[in-house]
């Protein structure tokens, strides 16, 4: 089948489109992934392993024309560049990419698959009309939608009933490829950061509000020989108020902050930590029935793992017994559990347990189930050309 993918930003650092691009294609599917932003080369050994389109407006007409004009104009280009690869299948990564996925579908007589990475309506947008605008979409859409894929449990479930599904939709959780655990790593993060053997703590993805980075730089206090590593960047000015944080707490020296490396590179710099933390806010509805990627990436690369207080993280956590949890908010609790990550990460009973949490939450499962799906498409696009 013909596959079109459809991404609202590059996938450069979005491990988790390309992960299930290159399944479907290995699956023997023709994919095409066309996304917000320039070309950029995969550094990954072959390529990308799809095909790869870029869209986006002349940067001249994002200057002269509204803002929502100019988003408009995007998904025009989206849709004409989708149709041009005359699609059975459009996959839609995110809300904001529904809308032009269906008319794509409709016009090409194709099937639909809605590929959620969040629960959208329980994200606390900037501005009311964007809340409304995503409610508004799904609502119309959902439904209507051929297939939809989320990432956790609790995130199926409350799709099920906010749209009244027939059935859950198919949860593909954010597990990275078996392989890429293995790696080289581009840099040694010890020496460069020339930190020797003392206890590394790590903060894997992008620096911002409502992710706990001030209770980490908070927490680094009370963990006197540990450095903290935030790998993955941020925004400029947040990472500047980090960073003036962690001199008013007299940790300055021992924070430091890594940019972004390529998807397949990651695990070899996440197998080099001593803690993973994933700290989430539990200021919205997303957020408590999260899976974030790098919870897996930590078990993936066999380091403990220290999280908010939220149910779907601590359902995991305890389920394998791969790490701990802290209240939100709570810098003491979040050192003592951070403690006692660092203490486990050479217990033998520790790394036994993340060797077999890493084989349950294996990429070569949750793909099983994408090309299983896949598999049902193509098997009632074929009944439907028979009748």
């Amino acid at each position: 089948m013909n596959v079109t993918m459809i991404v609202h930003r590059e996938i450069t650092h979005d491990s988790r489109v390309q992960r299930e691009a290159r399944a479907l294609a290995g699956a023997g599917h023709s994919v095409t992934v066309i996304q917000l932003g320039a070309a950029v080369p995969s550094t990954r050994p072959g390529g990308y392993g799809f095909r790869l389109v870029a869209v986006r407006p002349a940067p001249a007409a994002k200057r002269r024309i509204p803002l929502k004009a100019y988003r408009l104009l995007f998904g025009l280009a989206v849709i004409r560049a989708a149709r041009r690869t005359r699609p059975d299948v459009v996959h839609a990564h995110d809300v904001a990419m529904l809308a032009p996925a269906y008319v794509v579908a409709r016009l090409c007589r194709a099937t639909l698959v809605y590929d959620t990475h969040e629960l959208a309506t329980g994200v606390p947008y900037r501005t009311r009309g964007w809340t409304l605008l995503v409610r508004a979409v799904e609502r119309l859409l959902v439904r209507r939608s051929d297939a939809v894929i989320t990432v956790s449990d609790g995130i199926a479930r409350r799709l099920r009933v906010l749209y009244s599904l027939d059935r859950l939709p198919l949860v593909l959780m954010n597990v990275p490829e078996d392989r890429d655990a293995n790696g080289p790593p581009t840099i040694d993060l010890r020496a460069v950061l020339a930190i020797g053997g003392a206890p590394l703590v790590l903060h894997q993805g992008a620096a911002a509000h409502d992710r706990g980075c001030e209770a980490l730089i908070a927490a680094l206090w009370h963990l006197p020989a540990a450095h903290l590593v935030f790998l993955g960047g941020g925004e400029p000015a947040y990472l500047e108020k980090l960073a003036s944080l962690a001199g008013d707490h007299r940790v300055a020296a021992r924070v430091h902050f890594v940019p972004a490396v390529p998807a397949e590179e990651l695990l070899a710099h996440t197998r080099q930590a001593d803690a993973g933390t994933t700290l989430l806010e539990a200021n919205c509805e997303n957020h408590r029935l999260a899976l974030p990627n790098k919870v897996f990436e930590y078990v993936a690369a066999g380091v403990p793992v220290v999280s908010n207080d939220l149910p779907e993280l601590r359902a995991l956590i305890e389920r394998h017994g791969i790490g701990w949890t802290a209240p939100s908010g709570d810098p003491e609790a979040l050192a003592r559990a951070i403690a006692q990550a660092i203490r486990d990460r050479r217990d033998p009973e520790m790394t036994s347990r993340l060797e077999q949490a890493a084989l349950a939450l294996s990429w070569s499962r949750e793909r099983r189930k994408l090309i299983d799906l896949y598999l049902s498409i193509e098997r009632s696009q074929g009944a439907r050309l028979r009748t």
